[in-house]
Protein backbone atom coordinates (compact mmCIF):
# COMPACT_ATOMS: atom_id res chain seq x y z
CA UNK A 1 0.00 0.00 0.00
CA UNK A 2 1.24 3.14 -1.12
CA UNK A 3 2.20 5.72 2.36
CA UNK A 4 -0.49 8.24 1.01
CA UNK A 5 -3.07 5.66 0.62
CA UNK A 6 -2.30 4.55 3.88
CA UNK A 7 -2.34 7.55 5.22
CA UNK A 8 -5.83 8.47 4.03
CA UNK A 9 -7.45 4.94 4.99
CA UNK A 10 -5.71 5.33 8.76
CA UNK A 11 -6.17 9.43 9.30
CA UNK A 12 -8.30 8.84 11.82
CA UNK A 13 -5.92 6.78 14.32
CA UNK A 14 -3.05 8.50 13.39
CA UNK A 15 -4.80 11.96 14.52
CA UNK A 16 -5.88 10.19 17.58
CA UNK A 17 -2.04 9.38 18.61
CA UNK A 18 -1.00 12.31 17.84
CA UNK A 19 -3.43 13.95 20.05
CA UNK A 20 -2.66 11.58 22.62
CA UNK A 21 1.39 12.29 22.09
CA UNK A 22 1.05 16.51 22.45
CA UNK A 23 -1.88 16.28 25.23
CA UNK A 24 0.37 16.36 28.39
CA UNK A 25 2.28 18.97 26.68
CA UNK A 26 -0.86 20.79 25.91
CA UNK A 27 -2.30 20.64 29.13
CA UNK A 28 0.59 21.46 30.49
CA UNK A 29 0.67 25.25 29.20
CA UNK A 30 -2.99 26.58 29.66
CA UNK A 31 -2.23 29.09 26.95
CA UNK A 32 -1.28 26.89 24.44
CA UNK A 33 -4.39 24.62 25.19
CA UNK A 34 -6.46 27.40 25.37
CA UNK A 35 -5.68 28.85 22.15
CA UNK A 36 -5.67 25.62 20.18
CA UNK A 37 -9.01 24.19 21.63
CA UNK A 38 -10.22 27.60 20.22
CA UNK A 39 -9.08 27.77 17.13
CA UNK A 40 -10.50 24.06 16.37
CA UNK A 41 -14.20 24.76 17.92
CA UNK A 42 -14.03 28.18 15.62
CA UNK A 43 -12.89 25.97 12.47
CA UNK A 44 -15.55 23.14 13.57
CA UNK A 45 -18.22 26.02 13.59
CA UNK A 46 -17.29 27.22 10.60
CA UNK A 47 -17.09 23.80 8.83
CA UNK A 48 -20.58 23.21 10.30
CA UNK A 49 -22.12 26.13 9.17
CA UNK A 50 -20.84 25.53 5.89
CA UNK A 51 -22.52 22.33 5.28
CA UNK A 52 -25.85 23.72 7.00
CA UNK A 53 -26.56 26.92 4.60
CA UNK A 54 -25.06 25.11 1.62
CA UNK A 55 -27.22 25.53 -1.15
CA UNK A 56 -26.95 25.25 -5.14
CA UNK A 57 -28.72 27.07 -7.68
CA UNK A 58 -31.58 25.52 -9.77
CA UNK A 59 -29.94 24.55 -12.71
CA UNK A 60 -32.68 24.24 -16.13
CA UNK A 61 -30.65 24.37 -19.14
CA UNK A 62 -28.68 27.32 -18.55
CA UNK A 63 -25.23 27.81 -20.36
CA UNK A 64 -21.56 27.28 -19.13
CA UNK A 65 -19.06 28.61 -22.16
CA UNK A 66 -15.78 26.64 -21.22
CA UNK A 67 -12.13 27.56 -23.23
CA UNK A 68 -9.77 25.25 -23.61
CA UNK A 69 -11.92 21.92 -23.76
CA UNK A 70 -9.84 19.50 -26.08
CA UNK A 71 -8.38 18.32 -23.00
CA UNK A 72 -7.66 18.10 -19.58
CA UNK A 73 -10.20 20.37 -17.13
CA UNK A 74 -12.39 21.84 -19.45
CA UNK A 75 -12.92 18.23 -21.20
CA UNK A 76 -13.90 16.92 -17.67
CA UNK A 77 -15.80 19.81 -17.00
CA UNK A 78 -18.43 19.85 -20.08
CA UNK A 79 -18.89 16.36 -19.79
CA UNK A 80 -19.51 16.97 -15.78
CA UNK A 81 -21.80 20.18 -16.63
CA UNK A 82 -23.66 18.42 -19.18
CA UNK A 83 -24.64 15.73 -16.74
CA UNK A 84 -26.15 18.28 -14.10
CA UNK A 85 -28.54 19.38 -16.81
CA UNK A 86 -26.45 22.51 -18.15
CA UNK A 87 -26.20 23.65 -21.64
CA UNK A 88 -22.60 23.59 -22.43
CA UNK A 89 -20.47 26.04 -24.84
CA UNK A 90 -17.32 23.88 -25.04
CA UNK A 91 -14.66 26.09 -26.68
CA UNK A 92 -11.73 24.16 -28.35
CA UNK A 93 -8.82 24.93 -30.41
CA UNK A 94 -9.69 22.11 -33.04
CA UNK A 95 -13.10 21.16 -33.21
CA UNK A 96 -12.07 18.39 -35.26
CA UNK A 97 -9.47 16.93 -32.75
CA UNK A 98 -9.90 13.76 -30.63
CA UNK A 99 -11.51 15.70 -27.37
CA UNK A 100 -13.61 17.57 -29.57
CA UNK A 101 -14.94 14.63 -31.39
CA UNK A 102 -15.39 12.58 -27.93
CA UNK A 103 -17.66 15.78 -27.05
CA UNK A 104 -19.46 15.28 -29.83
CA UNK A 105 -20.65 12.13 -29.37
CA UNK A 106 -21.03 12.26 -25.72
CA UNK A 107 -24.68 12.08 -25.05
CA UNK A 108 -27.67 12.28 -27.11
CA UNK A 109 -29.69 15.56 -25.39
CA UNK A 110 -28.03 17.99 -27.17
CA UNK A 111 -26.97 20.04 -24.56
CA UNK A 112 -23.22 19.93 -26.16
CA UNK A 113 -21.98 22.40 -28.41
CA UNK A 114 -18.38 22.52 -29.16
CA UNK A 115 -17.13 25.66 -30.90
CA UNK A 116 -14.22 26.31 -32.96
CA UNK A 117 -12.48 29.21 -30.27
CA UNK A 118 -8.89 30.63 -30.75
CA UNK A 119 -9.05 32.94 -27.27
CA UNK A 120 -5.91 34.84 -29.04
CA UNK A 121 -8.43 36.20 -31.81
CA UNK A 122 -10.70 38.90 -31.09
CA UNK A 123 -13.07 37.62 -34.06
CA UNK A 124 -12.83 33.90 -32.66
CA UNK A 125 -14.26 35.36 -29.34
CA UNK A 126 -17.05 37.81 -30.75
CA UNK A 127 -18.35 34.48 -33.19
CA UNK A 128 -18.50 32.80 -30.08
CA UNK A 129 -20.72 35.43 -28.39
CA UNK A 130 -22.36 35.33 -31.34
CA UNK A 131 -22.91 31.35 -30.75
CA UNK A 132 -23.88 31.87 -27.33
CA UNK A 133 -26.64 34.10 -27.92
CA UNK A 134 -28.30 32.36 -30.35
CA UNK A 135 -28.25 28.79 -28.56
CA UNK A 136 -28.39 29.84 -24.66
CA UNK A 137 -32.24 31.04 -24.50
CA UNK A 138 -31.84 30.34 -20.70
CA UNK A 139 -29.17 32.63 -20.88
CA UNK A 140 -25.37 32.42 -20.25
CA UNK A 141 -24.78 31.38 -16.73
CA UNK A 142 -20.68 31.06 -16.63
CA UNK A 143 -17.73 31.57 -17.76
CA UNK A 144 -15.21 28.96 -16.91
CA UNK A 145 -11.74 31.05 -18.34
CA UNK A 146 -9.84 27.75 -18.98
CA UNK A 147 -7.41 27.50 -21.72
CA UNK A 148 -3.63 28.03 -21.36
CA UNK A 149 -0.38 26.88 -22.54
CA UNK A 150 2.04 25.75 -19.73
CA UNK A 151 5.86 26.47 -20.74
CA UNK A 152 8.87 26.31 -18.74
CA UNK A 153 13.02 27.98 -19.04
CA UNK A 154 15.36 29.93 -17.03
CA UNK A 155 14.62 33.95 -17.46
CA UNK A 156 17.48 34.69 -19.38
CA UNK A 157 17.19 32.20 -22.14
CA UNK A 158 13.55 32.77 -22.81
CA UNK A 159 13.16 34.87 -25.70
CA UNK A 160 10.76 38.06 -25.55
CA UNK A 161 8.75 36.66 -28.17
CA UNK A 162 7.92 33.67 -25.72
CA UNK A 163 6.89 35.69 -23.34
CA UNK A 164 4.67 37.51 -25.48
CA UNK A 165 3.18 34.35 -27.06
CA UNK A 166 2.17 32.83 -23.97
CA UNK A 167 0.87 35.72 -22.40
CA UNK A 168 -1.73 36.20 -25.41
CA UNK A 169 -3.25 32.83 -24.28
CA UNK A 170 -2.78 32.71 -20.63
CA UNK A 171 -3.22 36.17 -19.52
CA UNK A 172 -4.86 38.26 -22.49
CA UNK A 173 -7.13 35.09 -23.97
CA UNK A 174 -8.81 35.14 -20.30
CA UNK A 175 -9.15 39.09 -20.32
CA UNK A 176 -10.62 39.11 -24.53
CA UNK A 177 -12.90 36.26 -23.22
CA UNK A 178 -13.82 37.88 -19.92
CA UNK A 179 -14.96 41.26 -21.77
CA UNK A 180 -16.91 40.23 -24.15
CA UNK A 181 -19.25 37.83 -21.91
CA UNK A 182 -19.40 40.43 -19.08
CA UNK A 183 -22.52 41.92 -21.22
CA UNK A 184 -24.24 38.49 -20.58
CA UNK A 185 -23.41 37.39 -17.09
CA UNK A 186 -24.04 40.44 -15.80
CA UNK A 187 -27.95 39.85 -17.58
CA UNK A 188 -27.75 36.37 -15.66
CA UNK A 189 -25.99 38.02 -12.18
CA UNK A 190 -23.80 34.32 -13.33
CA UNK A 191 -20.44 33.36 -12.75
CA UNK A 192 -16.69 34.21 -13.97
CA UNK A 193 -14.29 30.74 -13.34
CA UNK A 194 -10.55 31.54 -13.93
CA UNK A 195 -8.16 28.70 -13.83
CA UNK A 196 -4.98 29.67 -12.86
CA UNK A 197 -2.23 27.57 -11.24
CA UNK A 198 -0.54 27.10 -7.50
CA UNK A 199 2.06 29.07 -9.63
CA UNK A 200 0.15 31.83 -9.68
CA UNK A 201 1.06 32.44 -5.87
CA UNK A 202 4.17 31.16 -5.30
CA UNK A 203 7.15 32.04 -7.62
CA UNK A 204 9.40 28.75 -8.74
CA UNK A 205 12.43 28.25 -10.93
CA UNK A 206 11.99 28.38 -14.62
CA UNK A 207 8.32 29.52 -14.25
CA UNK A 208 8.88 33.15 -15.28
CA UNK A 209 7.01 33.02 -18.09
CA UNK A 210 4.11 30.78 -17.28
CA UNK A 211 3.92 32.17 -13.45
CA UNK A 212 4.00 36.14 -14.53
CA UNK A 213 0.68 35.39 -16.44
CA UNK A 214 -0.17 33.31 -13.78
CA UNK A 215 0.18 36.12 -11.18
CA UNK A 216 -1.40 38.27 -13.54
CA UNK A 217 -4.38 36.74 -13.96
CA UNK A 218 -4.70 36.11 -10.03
CA UNK A 219 -4.65 40.23 -10.46
CA UNK A 220 -7.24 40.07 -12.59
CA UNK A 221 -9.34 38.14 -11.22
CA UNK A 222 -9.37 40.00 -7.99
CA UNK A 223 -10.62 43.43 -9.50
CA UNK A 224 -12.74 41.86 -11.37
CA UNK A 225 -14.68 40.75 -8.02
CA UNK A 226 -14.89 44.00 -6.55
CA UNK A 227 -15.55 45.53 -9.79
CA UNK A 228 -18.61 42.80 -10.60
CA UNK A 229 -20.09 42.59 -6.96
CA UNK A 230 -22.73 45.98 -7.62
CA UNK A 231 -24.00 43.96 -10.86
CA UNK A 232 -24.47 40.71 -8.70
CA UNK A 233 -21.78 37.90 -10.62
CA UNK A 234 -19.47 36.49 -8.96
CA UNK A 235 -16.10 35.74 -9.69
CA UNK A 236 -14.19 32.78 -8.26
CA UNK A 237 -10.45 31.54 -9.00
CA UNK A 238 -9.28 27.84 -9.43
CA UNK A 239 -5.55 26.88 -8.48
CA UNK A 240 -4.92 23.50 -9.24
CA UNK A 241 -1.07 21.97 -7.78
CA UNK A 242 0.29 19.46 -9.56
CA UNK A 243 -2.29 17.54 -12.25
CA UNK A 244 0.40 17.92 -15.29
CA UNK A 245 0.63 14.36 -15.81
CA UNK A 246 -3.38 13.54 -15.67
CA UNK A 247 -3.97 16.61 -18.33
CA UNK A 248 -2.96 17.82 -21.80
CA UNK A 249 0.36 20.07 -20.14
CA UNK A 250 2.13 16.95 -20.29
CA UNK A 251 1.09 14.69 -23.49
CA UNK A 252 3.03 13.78 -25.88
CA UNK A 253 2.30 16.69 -27.89
CA UNK A 254 2.81 19.06 -25.51
CA UNK A 255 6.24 17.96 -24.34
CA UNK A 256 7.37 17.84 -28.36
CA UNK A 257 6.35 21.96 -28.52
CA UNK A 258 7.99 22.47 -25.36
CA UNK A 259 11.36 20.70 -26.43
CA UNK A 260 11.27 23.12 -29.76
CA UNK A 261 11.13 25.93 -27.85
CA UNK A 262 13.98 24.66 -25.35
CA UNK A 263 16.20 24.11 -28.68
CA UNK A 264 15.13 28.02 -29.59
CA UNK A 265 16.24 29.26 -26.64
CA UNK A 266 19.13 27.51 -26.64
CA UNK A 267 19.92 28.98 -30.51
CA UNK A 268 18.85 32.45 -30.14
CA UNK A 269 20.70 33.23 -26.68
CA UNK A 270 24.09 35.35 -26.76
CA UNK A 271 27.52 33.45 -26.11
CA UNK A 272 27.96 35.09 -22.69
CA UNK A 273 24.53 33.42 -21.72
CA UNK A 274 25.08 29.83 -23.24
CA UNK A 275 28.71 30.27 -21.24
CA UNK A 276 27.16 31.04 -18.32
CA UNK A 277 24.55 27.80 -18.28
CA UNK A 278 25.82 25.26 -20.39
CA UNK A 279 23.75 22.92 -22.66
CA UNK A 280 23.98 20.15 -20.23
CA UNK A 281 21.79 22.34 -17.75
CA UNK A 282 19.65 23.33 -20.49
CA UNK A 283 18.92 19.87 -21.67
CA UNK A 284 18.20 18.75 -18.27
CA UNK A 285 15.35 21.05 -17.70
CA UNK A 286 13.63 18.81 -20.43
CA UNK A 287 14.71 15.51 -19.23
CA UNK A 288 13.30 16.85 -15.69
CA UNK A 289 10.08 17.43 -17.35
CA UNK A 290 9.82 13.93 -19.00
CA UNK A 291 9.91 12.63 -14.98
CA UNK A 292 7.34 14.96 -13.74
CA UNK A 293 4.18 12.83 -14.90
CA UNK A 294 4.96 10.69 -12.26
CA UNK A 295 4.68 13.29 -9.58
CA UNK A 296 1.20 14.28 -10.71
CA UNK A 297 -2.25 13.48 -9.01
CA UNK A 298 -3.36 10.33 -10.96
CA UNK A 299 -7.12 12.19 -11.21
CA UNK A 300 -8.16 15.62 -12.14
CA UNK A 301 -11.79 14.84 -10.06
CA UNK A 302 -10.85 17.15 -7.19
CA UNK A 303 -10.45 20.17 -9.83
CA UNK A 304 -13.55 18.99 -11.93
CA UNK A 305 -15.43 19.21 -8.37
CA UNK A 306 -13.99 22.26 -7.55
CA UNK A 307 -15.03 24.29 -10.52
CA UNK A 308 -18.77 22.90 -10.09
CA UNK A 309 -18.47 24.21 -6.46
CA UNK A 310 -18.01 27.48 -8.07
CA UNK A 311 -20.58 27.12 -10.93
CA UNK A 312 -23.63 25.77 -8.38
CA UNK A 313 -22.98 26.58 -5.02
CA UNK A 314 -24.86 29.85 -4.27
CA UNK A 315 -21.98 31.06 -2.33
CA UNK A 316 -19.13 29.98 -3.62
CA UNK A 317 -15.65 30.58 -2.54
CA UNK A 318 -13.49 33.28 -3.50
CA UNK A 319 -10.38 30.75 -4.05
CA UNK A 320 -10.28 27.10 -4.34
CA UNK A 321 -6.68 25.65 -3.79
CA UNK A 322 -6.76 22.22 -5.11
CA UNK A 323 -4.13 19.96 -3.88
CA UNK A 324 -2.59 18.01 -6.60
CA UNK A 325 0.69 15.45 -6.62
CA UNK A 326 1.04 11.87 -6.21
CA UNK A 327 3.40 12.38 -3.48
CA UNK A 328 1.90 12.67 0.14
CA UNK A 329 1.57 16.56 0.34
CA UNK A 330 1.32 19.04 -2.11
CA UNK A 331 4.52 21.27 -0.99
CA UNK A 332 3.87 24.11 -3.34
CA UNK A 333 0.78 24.43 -1.97
CA UNK A 334 1.62 24.23 1.56
CA UNK A 335 4.49 26.86 1.36
CA UNK A 336 1.29 28.73 -0.15
CA UNK A 337 -0.33 27.55 2.98
CA UNK A 338 2.54 28.58 5.74
CA UNK A 339 3.60 31.60 3.77
CA UNK A 340 2.03 34.19 5.83
CA UNK A 341 3.77 32.98 9.00
CA UNK A 342 7.60 32.01 7.74
CA UNK A 343 10.26 34.15 6.17
CA UNK A 344 9.98 34.50 2.86
CA UNK A 345 13.74 33.88 2.58
CA UNK A 346 13.23 30.23 3.98
CA UNK A 347 10.35 29.80 1.74
CA UNK A 348 12.79 30.53 -1.08
CA UNK A 349 15.53 28.26 1.10
CA UNK A 350 12.99 25.40 0.57
CA UNK A 351 11.93 26.00 -3.30
CA UNK A 352 15.70 25.85 -4.31
CA UNK A 353 16.19 22.85 -2.88
CA UNK A 354 12.75 21.61 -3.59
CA UNK A 355 12.71 21.98 -7.43
CA UNK A 356 17.14 22.59 -8.22
CA UNK A 357 18.14 19.14 -6.56
CA UNK A 358 19.15 16.67 -9.61
CA UNK A 359 20.45 19.68 -12.11
CA UNK A 360 23.67 20.34 -13.06
CA UNK A 361 26.05 23.17 -11.95
CA UNK A 362 25.69 25.58 -14.19
CA UNK A 363 28.70 26.07 -16.31
CA UNK A 364 29.40 29.62 -14.99
CA UNK A 365 29.90 27.68 -10.90
CA UNK A 366 32.22 25.60 -12.41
Amino acid sequence: MEIKTFFAFHSFELAYLAVLAVLPFIAAIRIVATTLIGAGLFLGFITLLRKLTYKTIDIDGQAVVISGCDTGFGHALAKRLEGLGFTVIAGCLDDKSEGAEVLKSWSNTGRIHVVLLDVCSDTSVQNLVEYAKKNSPKGVWALVNNAAVNFLGELELCTMQQFKDIAEVNQFGVIRMTKAFLPLLRKSKGRVVNVTSAKGRISLPRNSVYGATKYAIEAFSDVLRLEMRKFGVKVSIIEPGDFGGTTGMLSTKSLAWLKDQLDLMWKSAEEEVRGAYGKEYCDAIYTGTLGAAKDAAKSIMPVIDAMEDAIVSTGPRLRYLVDGSSKLIDMNHWLIRIGWFIPESWIDAIVDFKDNRGLPKVAAAH
